[in-house]
């Protein structure tokens, strides 16, 4: 026998989610249907109030390096990554967050916005998009992987992120 395994399609997760998930609202589910990719067991144990928290200092290192502006909220959110097994989930969640930003903008930027994953915040990734070209984003997803290094060396992760919010604003 076989058995094909594959992603299963968007709107299937979505009403999985609306069985499985009750409590979460349909903007949720569809935000969770498309970040799992077609893995139903993902989309089951996915913790969403963690991936919005972190997609929010995401956005704010995306938009002080992108649109520029002041750096003291930037440095309070950096600070809050610190030492130990919390904050080094925390920082792998931040991480992974802004890869999939990242691909989001660079979706957008080559024209394809229906492969956008963060569809519930399209009207600031489209903001971004427009500041960022493909080389910047090659370079940011760079510049991920060194932090991710770093975190392998036990860098400390909040001036690790400082360096990277830094960083990119010198690539733009």
């Amino acid at each position: 026998m076989v058995f094909p395994l594959g992603a299963v399609p968007v709107e299937e997760v979505e009403r999985y989610l609306a069985e499985q998930r009750p409590e979460w609202k349909p903007q949720q589910r569809a935000l969770v249907a498309r970040l799992s990719e077609g893995a139903l067991g993902r989309a089951r144990s996915f913790d969403v109030e963690a991936y919005v928290a972190a997609r929010g200092d995401a956005l704010a290192i995306l938009n002080s390096a992108l649109l520029g502006g002041e750096h003291t909220q930037l440095f309070k959110i950096t600070e809050s990554y610190r030492a130990g097994a919390e904050g080094r989930e925390k920082t792998e969640q931040l991480l992974r967050t802004l890869y999939s930003l990242l691909r989001d903008l660079m979706f957008l930027g080559s024209g394809a916005p229906e492969l956008v994953q963060n569809t519930d915040i399209h009207g600031q990734l489209t903001k971004l998009a427009e500041a960022a070209d493909f080389d910047w984003i090659a370079a940011a997803a760079d510049r991920l992987a060194e932090v991710e290094r770093g975190m392998r060396r036990n860098l400390l992760r909040s001036l690790s992120l400082d360096g990277l919010s830094l960083a990119l604003e010198r690539v733009t």
